[in-house]
């Protein structure tokens, strides 16, 4: 019973690293139809959405762990763990109010601190989701990778529409760019395996 048990182990964990492969394709496509296409955006630096990502993971190196503090904050919102790691709370209550109240308070906010914000959040949530998904065994370390990928994707979407509130980004058009040109890199791929 013991040796089918650890068979069927393997075949799943064969099969969810394959799938990984195969997802990685898209998220790799993905994260550059996003790079393209914040490039393009007007008024929308580089350098200002780069700034916060290295902040977080400064931050998490040099002055503390943030983690625990931030797993308190998502336990709070969402009782399930499957959803705190898909939706960032404080992402989603910052684009909320950058949405809302400056059209309450008829006011203007600065779009530099809104992407600060934003790729702050938005790294701190996927720092968040490495921790909570990372194993120590072979199978684990599978596990961790196929559900980092997809999470990955779904959080990249959620930040693409959190840019959108201040800049004229084409989230769908991203999303499916990179689907499109995740698909034609696999089939490239097996093209090159057949050979």
């Amino acid at each position: 019973m013991d040796e089918q048990g650890a068979r069927g182990n393997f075949i799943f964990t064969l099969i969810k690293f394959i799938l990984f492969l195969i997802i990685f394709c898209f998220l790799a496509e993905v994260t550059k139809e996003f790079w393209r296409e914040v490039r393009s955006a007007k008024d929308l630096k580089l350098t200002t959405l780069v700034l916060p990502v290295l902040c977080a993971f400064g931050f998490y190196t040099f002055l503390t762990d943030l983690n625990e503090i931030y797993k308190k904050i998502q336990n709070f919102f969402f009782r399930s763990s499957f959803f705190s790691l898909v939706f960032p709370s404080l992402l989603i209550l910052a684009a909320l109010g950058y949405f809302f109240l400056p059209k309450i308070m008829k006011a203007s906010y600065d779009r530099d601190v809104f992407i600060f914000i934003g790729g702050f959040l938005f790294t701190v949530h996927l720092i968040f989701i490495a921790r909570e998904t990372k194993g120590h065994t072979f199978s684990a370390v599978i596990h961790y990778l196929f559900i980092f990928s997809i999470l990955y994707i779904l959080n990249l979407m959620l930040f693409g529409l959190y840019l959108k509130i201040a800049f004229k980004l084409e989230i769908g058009k991203v999303a499916l760019d990179g689907m499109r040109n995740g698909a034609i890199l696999i089939q490239n791929i097996f093209t090159q395996i057949r050979k």
